[in-house]
């Protein structure tokens, strides 16, 4: 066995500063989850006015618009959609399973017109069954996270409810909180 040689003190690390650059790289805290815009901080205030809950989980979605897409992801730097869904109602406190078929099995059906933010939005091609899942945020908003075309990155992102893009909408639903 050799014997230890002692590293020269400029070379010596505290371990807890290891562990701290460590930590920030791994499991990027709040300090990196996008900043809210004033209007999105409006709306989680409003939303928090009838349910705290939903407020909560709409402001963690919010808090990674722009995260990256990523299959099977299920944040909080990488998520697809069934994940971000998942890793914004946890945040909230509420369970939910991955894979947008699961989720629809843990809402109860609603209607378009009744949807409020935190109800969950079921997309699918028009000669398919469910594929996608967004989160209603209010205002005609979805928030998911879907993967790009040529011209639209892979990314958490906000989109109109009623605009083209990706597929149906097949169904609505509300979890029970």
């Amino acid at each position: 066995m050799l014997p230890r040689r002692k590293l020269p003190t400029k070379f010596s690390i505290p371990i807890a500063a290891l562990a701290m650059v460590f930590v920030s790289i791994v499991a990027p805290g709040p300090a990196q989850a996008a900043s809210l815009t004033s209007d999105q901080i409006a709306l989680v205030r409003s939303i928090s006015k009838t349910s705290p809950v939903m407020a909560k989980l709409v402001e963690a979605a919010l808090s990674r618009e722009d995260a990256k897409y990523r299959a099977g992801g299920s944040g909080p730097t990488g998520f697809d959609c069934s994940g971000l869904v998942k890793w914004s109602f946890g945040q909230a406190g509420v369970k939910l399973k991955h894979g947008s078929a699961n989720q629809i099995k843990q809402v109860t059906r609603i209607s378009k017109k009744d949807l409020m933010p935190g109800d969950l939005v079921f997309s699918g091609r028009s000669n398919g069954g469910i594929q996608h899942v967004s989160l209603y945020i209010g205002d005609g908003k979805v928030i998911h996270a879907t993967y790009g075309s040529a011209s639209r990155k892979n990314q958490v992102r906000i989109d109109n409810l009623d605009s083209s893009w990706v597929m149906d909408h097949k169904a609505y639903g509300r979890v029970k909180i």
